[in-house]
């Protein structure tokens, strides 16, 4: 049951990061329709959500988590 409970909470979490990756770049792409945003920020708006577009990017951001959690354990551990 331990190892199940894990799973769960892990993929719970990793879909969260997914809807709000998602409901920011909504968000930011929603921007671009106002009118008095500048053509600085509609290049920034672009670059971001083009960044998430890419495969290699989510890559990259999938290590940096495990090495995130790998790390947390390691210190969650050394503290008990």
């Amino acid at each position: 049951m331990g190892v199940g409970n894990k799973i769960n909470k892990e993929i719970i979490a990793w879909t969260g990061v997914g809807i709000t990756v998602v409901l920011a770049s909504i968000i930011l792409l929603k921007f671009k329709d106002v009118s008095g945003v500048t053509a600085d920020l509609n290049t920034t708006i672009d670059a971001f959500v083009t960044a998430f577009a890419e495969p290699k990017n989510w890559v990259a951001i999938v290590i940096i988590a495990i090495i995130g959690f790998a790390l947390l354990k390691f210190y969650k551990g050394k503290k008990a």
